[in-house]
């Protein structure tokens, strides 16, 4: 049996991922295609605007046999962090290859890439970006540019961090890449053709029935809107004494969160908060720590515990395989608090969006997987 691994947000599932999955089905001659699905909040600190077990539901609806959640707490972090967990997981469910979407779609570049990006002479250069106060993606992004490297966008961007993540975990796992079509992931409004970007479906939702698969349409008309975090956010911040030990919290941007007492919804507070030095997505990320309270010490006990993967759905050809998988890796369907600290940050997220927007999703954690 061919088992074959993919990586998605779907925030939200769009035409651009209905095109990738039916490429890799056909391309890789796949048995089982097993998915790593970002939860709650995805990488660069936005909220996931379909809840994760919707976009499960919607995942299986489009043929995936299997959905793995990648914890949220690996899922808002940099790039580098967020592709080894996802690659951890699709490791962890014996797949045979991973097939990324790619601008280049040339699966050969990362290797050379990688290559540069670990050598003294890249990091020292990109170390004076950063003494220069610009921020961590600026700083490498502007040491590519010195290297002639001008064209490396965000799915290979994020390749490259995949191919790395294989090369330390598994490297047996061959990875392949399907060239994304027509749109970049920063779009943020609609272009000429059937592919959008989400960032564009996200800012036009009520414009975006030709571009997404009617089974997601259906779903948008009730999506999460981000803005409603923004009073809580607002709340913990000004009430919370260890800002400093927060996830994502370094030289003192602690002191500068302050600053969202004078914005009056999220997106002022992110002009407020971003400077060359804090890209958008860093002060996003930061804001959702702040929001779930979440720590560093409890990143590192994630990451020392995480030791399982938890399935969110399957379906008849999945379960049969999960049957055997359970024999080699520690699964997880029914959850309940104390069983893991990445569960426990699950369930209270659940608890604090029903707070906000009540879905009971702190039910349907506690219920299993979704079956079809």
């Amino acid at each position: 049996m061919k088992k074959v691994g993919i990586i998605c947000e779907y925030n939200p599932l769009h035409n651009g991922h209905v095109y990738h999955y039916n490429q890799v089905r056909s391309l890789s001659n796949a048995d089982l295609i097993i998915l790593s699905l970002s939860s709650s909040f995805c990488q660069r600190g936005d909220l996931s605007i379909i809840d994760k077990f919707t976009k499960t539901q919607l995942a299986l609806t489009m043929g995936v046999d299997i959905v793995i959640e990648n914890p949220t707490i690996f899922s808002i972090q940099e790039a580098s962090k967020f592709a080894y967990f996802h690659v951890l997981n699709l490791v962890r469910a014996d797949v045979d290859e991973i097939w990324i979407g790619s601008e280049q779609a040339n699966d050969k570049l990362y290797e050379r890439y990688l290559n540069l990006i670990e050598s003294d002479t890249f990091k020292n250069k990109q170390k004076e970006y950063l003494l220069k106060g610009y921020s961590l993606k600026l700083s490498f992004t502007k040491t590519l540019f010195d290297f002639g490297i001008k064209n490396l966008k965000s799915n290979d961007m994020l390749g490259v961090f995949y191919y790395k993540a294989l090369k330390e975990l598994n490297p047996s796992i061959k990875l392949k890449t399907i060239k994304r079509e027509n749109s970049n992931y920063n779009e943020t409004e609609f272009n000429k053709t059937i592919f959008q970007s989400a960032t564009a479906i996200r800012n036009n939702i009520f414009k975006a029935k030709s571009y997404v698969p009617s089974y997601t349409y259906d779903k948008l008309k009730d999506c999460l809107d981000e803005d409603k975090l923004f009073p809580f956010i607002k709340y913990n911040v000004l009430i919370n004494n260890h800002l400093f030990n927060l996830l994502e919290t370094s030289e003192g941007i602690e002191n500068r969160l302050k600053l969202i007492s004078n914005a009056k919804n999220f997106k002022e507070a992110l002009e407020f908060l971003s400077t060359k030095r804090y890209s958008i997505s860093k002060i996003k990320r930061l804001l959702i720590n702040v929001l779930i309270d979440l720590t560093k010490d409890e990143f590192h006990e994630c990451e020392l515990n995480y030791n399982y993967i938890r399935i969110l759905g399957f379906n008849t050809k999945g379960q049969k395989f999960l049957k055997t998988l359970k024999e080699k890796t520690k699964i997880v369907t029914n959850i309940k608090e104390g069983m893991n600290i990445s569960l426990d940050i699950e369930l209270k997220i659940s608890k604090i969006l029903d707070l906000i927007y009540h879905k009971d999703l702190l039910k349907k954690e506690q219920k299993g997987p979704i079956i079809k």
